[in-house]
């Protein structure tokens, strides 16, 4: 599959970093906890800036300080940045977790192209910043594994009530039968607009818990990497400095133990196929001012 060129690559992370800087400055000025996470904090520690081959960028947060952020970011003016949550409006949001969208510039992933029929000349997905949420659980391998499993479910059913899938027919019979299932459901549900934000609804009841000693993130779409998000409350905060493309981050107080459950040997960058990971096909600025000194 076609990827994007390393100078667009370039421009994608530029605008990317602009969009972090932006939301690290909202969360300082309103002493709001947050913390990069995932490859963000990968590239942090090992690159101190993006992981070359990148094109995405991660933050995390307690889903009440999210709450917080929401409160002060729709308070303000902030230019053609826009925060999109699973229950709002924004025509392109197929995440349970919110994002922060950089209006004008457009990017289209490959499995978007795989998975949607919305594709195509009418790619119109902003590049965004993940915001993915925390939440408290009891460290209870049993009911985590059972919320894990229902949470996969209304996730993929947010996605498939929102968007139309495409029906699959040169992958065998297996992958025939359950993109037919996928459209079933979109052709059974798109008359309810509020199909999707009704899955939604139910998921965030089902992840929030009491306070406890632990949080994870079953924002993720794998079940490997909740499992892996599943820390201390006292790993994660109180969040410590990192750098990031020439600025000052935030990451988790235990940053080696959370990138160690999730890559193992963090500190070697993997070979081949391996980097080749978010497949971003084709990507444009709009109006968005480079600075005379960027080099493509």
């Amino acid at each position: 599959m076609e990827r994007i060129s390393s100078d667009t690559r370039k421009k994608v992370q530029y605008v990317i970093t602009d969009m972090l800087r932006q939301f690290d400055k909202i969360c300082r000025d309103n002493d709001i906890e947050y913390f990069v996470c995932y490859g963000t904090e990968l590239g942090a520690v090992r690159h101190q800036g993006f992981i070359p081959w990148d094109d995405d960028a991660d933050v995390g947060m307690m889903r009440e300080d999210y709450e917080k952020f929401r409160k002060v970011f729709e308070s303000q003016d902030t230019g053609n940045l826009y925060l999109a949550s699973p229950d709002g409006d924004y025509e392109w949001h197929e995440k349970v977790y919110p994002r922060l969208y950089y209006l004008g510039t457009e990017m289209e992933l490959g499995y978007w192209n795989d998975c949607f029929e919305l594709s195509g000349d009418k790619f119109g997905k902003a590049i965004n910043l993940d915001i993915f949420l925390f939440d408290y659980v009891d460290n209870d391998p049993a009911k985590i594994e059972d919320t894990i499993k229902k949470a996969l479910k209304l996730k993929r059913r947010y996605m498939y009530y929102k968007f139309k899938s495409k029906i699959v027919k040169n992958r065998g019979a297996r992958a025939f039968v359950m993109s037919l299932m996928k459209r079933l459901m979109y052709d059974f549900h798109h008359n309810d607009p509020d199909a999707s934000r009704k899955q939604y609804e139910k998921y965030k009841q089902l992840v929030q818990h009491p306070k406890s000693d632990y949080i994870i993130n079953f924002d993720d779409l794998e079940a490997v990497d909740i499992r892996a998000s599943l820390l201390r409350y006292d790993q994660v905060f109180p969040t410590v400095p990192g750098m990031f493309e020439g600025f000052e981050v935030r990451m988790q107080r235990d940053y080696d133990a959370a990138l160690t459950k999730l890559y193992g040997d963090y500190m070697t960058p993997p070979e081949g196929d391996a980097k080749d990971v978010h497949k971003t096909v084709r990507a444009s600025f709009g109006d968005y001012k480079f600075p005379d000194s960027f080099e493509d």
